[in-house]
């Protein structure tokens, strides 16, 4: 009689869900696990963290079966990096915390879950799990979860002045995250050599179109500033091939788009408006206490701290007082201190490099260029499952990068643990056999 575990991985297999010939009884748990942490990652506080622990189980559990299976999962110069890039984060915090002779164990608190996926990803890659095939529908629902959110409960939304938001994310964070999401549902139209279903590809223009609703009714200016690096990616990664004009005509018709949305829209011309006006009575009228003139001087003081203390970073929570630092009294105003106090730099990897040193921005650095480097490289390749996950991938990456130039995207436990996860599925799609080969 065959076992149901057999009946379960022939199945999978039948569906190209995974593609391990191994058979296992935590596959149906897995595929269900990986499958539901991105769908109310914005819309119920603690799901996708709490999907971090359920899967290191799993690969655990899985470990103790298959741990020569495991450690094969680790051959390769690109898994050797991404087991050390979800590692780095805690590494920075632990060296850090060594040169400044304390340790906090709140500190490892959000980078100890970014640790956790790095058994997630040799899982992952040792099942040979096709991710992208379930994560294609899974993230255009997510977003019209998050759209019924955001109109069922406006409460949230008015805490922020009447700009999108959900009850635990906040304007900026809801509405760059939105916008790159529904960058992958358009970037992922018809990306398999498959036909693809009509109703997927209506999820997924839906899923786009809440996307870029949600982001201009957040009036997120750093998710504006990702949408047009992630457009022209898009524009040459899916249409180059086809003909070498295709790109110029979409980012044409793309600069048009922005152009119509800039002049029919309040929220985005106004934002815009603002923003110009800020940077200009920065440097020539000293207006130091606006949103981005406060971001510009935040880069200013980080910069300064993160030379002074190269190898130690700053301790959590501790700020010198900035206006007795020669260099910074020339901007300094009670409010950036008090800013820097509560918020950070928001500015992802110097935020990080005040917090830990040089080792914070070794961390933050590869976090960003390790996947997107192993992804860039295998958006040609001729496996359309490696592919789809290289161009998926470098897709969130390539968005999260440029936001993360004017916000900081690691710095709240359920935005590191999404991100994290995200990579270690992809990552682990995207190695599929390839260092064998």
């Amino acid at each position: 009689m065959i076992s149901i575990t057999q009946k379960l991985h022939s199945f999978f297999i039948q569906k190209e869900l995974i593609s391990s010939s191994k058979k296992s009884g935590l596959d149906t748990f897995m595929l269900l696990s990986i499958s539901l942490f991105p769908l109310l990652y914005m819309t119920l506080r603690s799901w996708t963290n709490a999907f971090v622990f359920v899967l290191f189980l799993l690969a655990f559990i899985y470990t103790l079966q298959n741990f020569q299976s495991i450690r094969s999962s680790l051959d390769g110069a690109a898994s050797k990096w991404i087991v050390f890039t979800l590692c780095s984060p805690l590494l920075a915090i632990f060296i850090s915390q060594a040169f400044r002779q304390e340790f906090s164990s709140t500190a490892f608190d959000g980078p100890s879950r970014i640790l956790l996926t790095a058994l997630v990803f040799l899982y992952l890659k040792d099942r040979q799990i096709n991710f992208t095939k379930l994560v294609e529908w899974v993230i255009p629902i997510s977003l019209l979860i998050c759209l019924g959110a955001y109109l069922l409960n406006p409460a949230a939304s008015a805490m922020w002045g009447g700009r999108a938001a959900s009850y635990f994310v906040d304007t900026i964070t809801f509405g760059t995250y939105c916008l790159i999401l529904g960058f992958i549902c358009l970037i992922s139209i018809g990306i398999n050599p498959a036909k693809e279903h009509p109703l997927l590809t209506i999820l997924k223009i839906t899923g786009f179109a809440i996307g870029c609703y949600i982001a201009i009714k957040s009036q997120s200016r750093s998710a504006w500033t990702a949408a047009i690096g992630v457009l022209i990616y898009l524009s040459f990664v899916r249409f180059h091939k086809k003909h070498p004009s295709y790109p110029w005509i979409l980012m044409a018709l793309g600069a048009v788009a922005i152009a119509v949305i800039y002049k029919i829209s309040p929220e985005v011309n106004q934002r815009v408006a603002v923003g110009i006006q800020e940077v200009v009575t920065y440097f020539k009228a000293n207006n130091f206490d606006t949103s981005l003139g406060l971001r510009i001087s935040m880069i200013r003081v980080a910069s300064y701290l993160i030379i002074e203390n190269p190898l130690s970073g700053l301790k959590d929570g501790v700020m010198p007082a900035l206006n007795t630092i020669p260099s910074i009294q020339p901007f300094y105003t009670d409010l950036l201190q008090q800013m820097i106090r509560d918020t950070g730099t928001h500015t992802e990897i110097l935020a990080q490099g005040v917090r830990s040193g040089i080792w914070g921005l070794i961390s933050s650095t590869v976090l960003f260029f390790v996947p997107g480097w192993i992804f860039l490289t295998r958006i040609s390749h001729q496996n359309p499952r490696i592919r789809t996950a290289a161009i998926i991938g470098f897709t969130l990456v390539l968005g999260l990068f440029i936001a993360s130039l004017t916000i900081q995207v690691f710095n709240l436990k359920y935005t590191s643990s999404f991100y994290a996860l995200m990579i270690a599925a992809l990552a682990a799609q995207a190695l599929h056999k390839i260092e064998a080969n």
